[in-house]
């Protein structure tokens, strides 16, 4: 009788403490009320019409659709909203309805596709407007909360964590905040707001197989929102920084044979002629490590960095080149009116082979029709370790182990010398794919 007493109040002691700890946990839930109440007078809902001028026999005159739905936010008390230019992309009319239903016209005052921001403005001087917050000051796990008019229900509110920063969801300019709050279609363009009350970015985008939240939602960063809208109020464009090249990840094949300890850096593939990177001196083969001693991790933070640099600034690149590490000052260009064109140069030959496949010089129907006039094609290729290493027949070999190859004499100079074992980087250019570069295991 003792022994079950004994065990009965040890249950009862762990059933208590376990209380506790749920009860604290839940003590430490966040609050939304008050946060929700102060930001909703910032948010609106977009609605848009485009019209339609054509007649046809079931129309005798023109009328208007409905156009794309979505939401926006205050960014000031004289009426200057931002939503997403995707939400506002080729409609007529954009009407916009503040927190106590009122409905007003809005004006497009400006777009940028590139990183989908659009700047509206409404006629009025005593708005609420967010106060602006930083993307850099907020930390991964942190509270954040969505409002918007997902399937058309305005003002809905919801909640989750900042999942991750710097995100690349396929544009080349936006270093998504990714989350898990709830969005839908109808949450483009408005709010992501922190537990000070302050925007820090803007609901852009869902991964989803169904239309619908997936729990992966991204965000434009405020800070890259912000400066898009200032230099659509001052300049009435965006202009953003050009390196003028093209790169790729660096795998930890790549690292080791690069003489780097671990993955990260962005491995050039390509410096266009001309270009803000080739006057710096940048090579093909060169990894960019830093930006002004802000690291790039990997590939894809590069364009997201150069981006946010004006036109004739100066960046300081920290790159490895075989081996040894140079920093290289270049001045940055603008993205408008550059192209990536590679030089000409061609002599022909007769066809190598080389473990199993025949490389020639690049066919003048090709250099005509894609500018690629450097290098040497893959003719035909056969199971080996160049099959392995991915290379395809149509693929073009620029350089090897970052050595460039202008035609098959300088290929079968280079060859020549390779090891007979190791891990050799072969840069590819496949037309219509781009170049990257791949590792052939002698």
């Amino acid at each position: 009788m003792t022994q079950s007493r004994s065990i009965f109040v040890s249950l009862m002691l762990v059933l208590s403490q376990i209380f506790i700890v749920q009860g604290a946990n839940a003590a430490r839930l966040p609050d939304f009320v008050d946060l929700v109440e102060k930001a909703q007078p910032s948010v609106v809902s977009i609605s848009t019409t485009i019209e339609v001028k054509r007649r046809n026999i079931f129309s005798r005159a023109g009328g208007s659709s409905r156009g794309p739905s979505g939401s926006g936010f205050l960014i000031s008390k004289d009426g200057y909203v931002l939503t997403n230019n995707h939400v506002i992309d080729g409609v007529d009319k954009v009407l916009v309805r503040l927190h106590n239903g009122k409905d007003l016209q809005a004006k497009i005052v400006g777009t940028d596709a590139a990183t989908d921001i659009a700047l509206l403005k409404i006629e009025g001087d005593d708005f609420k407007p967010f106060k602006i917050g930083s993307i850099d000051s907020t930390k991964v796990g942190s509270w954040v909360l969505a409002i918007g008019a997902p399937f058309g229900f305005d003002q809905t509110v919801t909640a989750g964590i900042v999942s991750a920063k710097g995100r690349s969801v396929g544009e080349m300019y936006i270093p998504y905040v990714q989350t898990d709050v709830a969005i839908n279609p109808g949450n483009s363009g408005g709010p992501l707001i922190n537990m000070n009350g302050r925007v820090i970015g803007v609901n852009s985008k869902i991964l989803s197989t169904s239309g619908g939240s997936n729990g992966l939602s991204f965000s434009i960063p405020i800070d890259l929102a912000m400066d898009v809208v200032n230099q659509i109020k001052d300049d009435g464009r965006v202009r953003r920084g050009y390196l003028g090249v093209s790169y790729q990840e660096v795998s930890y094949e790549l690292a080791k044979s690069f003489g780097l300890e671990r993955s990260r850096g962005a491995l050039i593939t390509i410096v266009s002629p001309d270009s803000p990177a080739e006057k710096a001196g940048i090579k093909t083969g060169d990894i960019v490590l830093e930006v002004d001693k802000k690291a790039i991790k990997n590939s894809t933070e590069l364009p997201f960095v150069i981006g946010r640099y004006r036109p004739d600034d100066k960046a300081n690149l920290s790159v490895v080149r075989q081996g040894e590490k140079l920093n290289l000052i270049v001045t940055i260009g603008s993205r408008n009116g550059d192209t990536a064109s590679l030089p000409a140069n061609a002599s022909p030959k007769d066809s190598i082979e080389w473990f199993g496949a025949e490389f020639k010089d690049i066919p003048e129907e090709i250099t005509s029709r894609t500018n690629i006039t450097h290098g040497v094609i893959v003719s035909s290729v056969e199971q080996g370790v160049i099959y392995e290493a991915g290379i395809r027949e149509g693929d073009i070999i620029q350089s090897i182990q970052l050595k460039n190859i202008n035609d098959l004499q300088e290929f079968e100079a280079i060859i020549a010398k390779l090891p007979e074992q190791g891990n050799i980087p072969v840069l590819v250019n496949r037309p219509g794919a781009g170049s990257q570069y791949l590792i052939v295991e002698l």
